[in-house]
Parts: C-alpha cells; structure tokens; sequence
C-alpha cells in the first residue's frame, strides 16, 4: 500500500461551483501502514470580500472562522491551485466527502485535479452508519480526547481529523 493524501478545503457556500468557490486548501499524507502522518500542505485562496459578498463572508466566518482579511492577504487561487497540484499530482487522494471536496469544488478550474489524481473513496463511506455523515461530530465521537487538538473550523483542522479518522480506519483494515 502506498501513502494516502487526505485533502480538505473551506468554500464560500453549500451550492458547490459554480455557485460557490474554495477559498481554503489543505493536505496531510497519511503513511502507508496508518501509524505516522505529516501535513503537507495549506493555503487560503485570495478573494475580494467585496466580489464575494456578504453571505459568503458570514458563512465563512460562521463555518470556517475564516475573516476578510485572511482571503485578501492571501495567494491568488492561480497560484494555490498550481501548488496544490504539486502536492498531490499522481498520488492516491481522498476526503471525508470526497464528492464534496472533489466533485463539486476541486475537479474545476483552476482546480481541475480531473486526471490528475487518483480518487479513493470518501472516509465517510467506510464509516458505521452510527457515526454519522459530519465530520467534526464523527471525529470527536472516535477521538473524544481531541488527539489532534483542533477545532474543525479550518481546512487544515478538518484536514487532521480526517487523517486521524482515516488512520484509526487503516490500522483496523477497514480502509
């Protein structure tokens, strides 16, 4: 078995592109064997407040605890998504929800990680159905110590947990 790239991203809204956009990345590689991992990679994704709006930046804040200032400071999404693709070109990639993270947002432009990735299926799907489809209620229901001391909020946050979720999955021979 190869390592495993577990990508998480924050985006503006529910609706998936091109409603919504992703203004937040990250990437942890979980080693092979499901003891070890190492954070790979994280970056906001510039964007104006003013052309995103009000909505998106209450939603943001509220889901994300992402501000205004933290997508105006940021890379232009040209430059996260070259970067991006460096990160996890030809390597085995998965999310907690996969078609979230990868269908409705990542395998568009600039994104466009269509053909150059290969998808596993989504963490959620090797799940019990007794914990749930959230991944932050999933995380502290598996790890309610808070191993990875986070609160979900950010990419990267939710990046850790679903490593360490999909670590807990490996080492069990489920995933």
């Amino acid at each position: 078995m190869d390592d495993v790239y577990i990508v998480e991203a924050a985006f503006t809204g529910e609706k998936g592109f091109p409603q919504e956009r992703t203004v937040e990345v990250a990437v942890c590689r979980m080693h092979a064997d499901g003891n070890d991992f190492d954070t790979v990679y994280q970056s906001f994704v510039h964007a104006d407040p003013m052309d995103i709006g009000k909505n998106a930046l209450d939603y943001l804040s509220e889901n994300y605890g992402i501000t205004a200032d933290a997508l105006y400071m940021a890379p232009d999404e040209e430059i996260v998504s070259k970067e991006l693709l460096s990160k996890i070109q030809d390597k085995e990639c998965t999310s907690f929800n996969v078609n979230r993270t990868f269908g409705q947002f990542l395998c568009f432009e600039p994104w466009d990680l269509t053909g150059e990735v290969y998808l596993f299926v989504s963490i959620s799907s090797r799940l019990p159905d007794d914990m749930g489809s959230d991944l932050v209620d999933t995380y502290h229901k598996m790890f309610p110590d808070n191993p990875m001391g986070v609160e979900g909020r950010t990419a990267m946050d939710r990046c850790l947990m679903s490593t360490a979720i999909m670590m807990r999955l490996r080492q069990n021979g489920l995933f």
